[in-house]
C-alpha cells in the first residue's frame, strides 16, 4: 500500500494566492505564465505535487515534511557541500532569516521543488551546464513543529 502524499492546507492555499497575485512584482512572471498557460516546468511540477497531495491540518503535518517558512539543510550529492535554506515566498520579507541560512522563494525553481518534500528526498535541479542532486539532509526548523501555525 502506498502513502498518500500531504500538504499544510494553509501552505497550498497561500501559494496558490501568492502565484496568482499579478500586482507583485516576483509573482508577475508566474502569473501571467499560468494564465497564457505557458507554465514553467518546475511550477507545473509543484502544481501537480500539490494536486495530489492531501491537505491536512498545520497541527497533523509530520515534523519531517518541508513546509512554508522552514529551514532545511541540504547536501550537495556531488560535492558534499552543506546549503541552509528558508523556504520563503518573498527573499525581500524574510527579514528573520538567521545569518548562514540563504531565503529561496517558492516561485524558483529549488524552492518549488523543496515544498512537501520530506527528509532524505533528493531534488535533481538541471541547470544549462550541470545538474545539481540535492538531498534533503535534516529540517532545522519547521514553524508546525514549533507550534508556529499562522505564519
Amino acid at each position: 500500500m502506498q502513502n498518500t502524499p500531504v500538504i499544510n492546507r494553509l501552505d497550498r492555499t497561500r501559494v496558490l494566492e501568492s502565484f496568482a497575485d499579478a500586482t507583485h512584482p516576483r509573482m508577475r512572471r508566474v502569473s501571467r505564465s499560468l494564465a497564457c498557460g505557458d507554465t514553467p516546468a518546475h511550477i507545473g511540477r509543484l502544481l501537480l505535487r500539490m494536486q495530489q497531495a492531501q491537505p491536512i491540518n498545520p497541527t497533523l503535518v509530520p515534523c519531517d515534511m518541508v513546509t512554508m517558512n522552514s529551514i532545511v539543510r541540504l547536501i550537495d550529492l556531488d560535492t558534499l557541500q552543506l546549503h541552509r535554506v528558508a523556504l520563503v515566498y518573498d527573499a525581500e520579507c524574510a527579514h528573520d532569516t538567521p545569518a548562514g541560512v540563504e531565503p529561496v522563494e517558492i516561485q524558483e525553481e529549488l524552492g518549488s521543488e523543496l515544498l512537501a518534500r520530506c527528509v532524505g528526498d533528493t531534488i535533481i535541479i538541471a541547470q544549462r551546464s550541470h545538474t545539481t542532486r540535492l538531498r534533503i539532509d535534516a529540517i532545522e526548523y519547521q514553524p508546525e513543529h514549533a507550534g508556529d501555525y499562522d505564519r
